[in-house]
C-alpha cells in the first residue's frame, strides 16, 4: 500500500468517524444525559454540533469519494454517499418541525387575565421535541448508516481495484 492510498482511505474512514459522531451525538447523547443530567449543559448538546459535523462530512465524503472513483470506476458508492449526505442534510432542518403549540414561545408582555408572560427562548427553555426531534433523529440515524456503508464500500472497491 502506497502514501497515495494511505491518503485516499484516510479520508473514507475520516468520513466514516464523522457518521459515527452523527449517529452518536443523536442516540446517545440523550441517554447520557438522562444517566448523567449535568451533561445537558455541556457544549455537545448543542444543535450546532450536528451542523459542524455534516459541514465537515460533506467535502471529506466528497473528496474520499471522488478521488476512488477514478479507480474503481463504480458510481454505487457514489449514490449511496448523496443519499446520506442529503439525509444528513435534511436531518438539520427537521429539529423545529412541530404541529400545534408544540414549539410556542410566549411573547412578552399580559395575557388576556393580566398575567405576565414570558419568552421560552429568551430564558434559554426553546423548547424541542415531538415530530422534529423524532424526524432528526430517524433521518441522522439513516443518513450516518448509509454515508458509513457507502465509504466501507468505497475502500473495499478501491483495494480490490489496486
Amino acid at each position: 500500500m502506497n502514501f497515495s492510498q494511505v491518503k485516499k482511505q484516510f479520508s473514507d474512514k475520516l468520513s466514516i468517524c464523522l457518521s459515527v459522531c452523527c449517529i452518536l451525538h443523536c442516540i446517545a447523547l440523550p441517554f447520557l444525559i438522562l444517566l448523567i443530567p449535568s451533561v445537558a449543559s455541556f457544549w455537545i448538546n448543542d444543535e450546532s454540533v450536528h451542523i459542524v459535523l455534516v459541514m465537515l462530512a460533506v467535502p471529506i465524503s466528497l473528496f474520499a469519494m471522488g478521488i476512488s472513483l477514478r479507480k474503481h470506476h463504480n458510481y454505487k458508492c457514489i449514490a449511496l454517499a448523496g443519499i446520506g449526505l442529503a439525509l444528513l442534510v435534511l436531518a438539520i432542518f427537521m429539529h423545529d418541525i412541530g404541529f400545534g403549540g408544540e414549539h410556542a414561545n410566549l411573547e412578552h408582555g399580559n395575557d388576556e387575565h393580566g398575567n405576565e408572560k414570558h419568552s421560552d427562548r429568551e430564558h434559554g427553555h426553546e423548547e424541542h421535541g415531538g415530530l422534529g426531534e423524532t424526524l432528526e433523529t430517524i433521518f441522522t440515524v439513516l443518513g450516518g448508516l448509509i454515508l458509513l456503508s457507502a465509504h466501507f464500500l468505497n475502500i473495499r472497491l478501491t483495494n480490490k481495484a489496486t
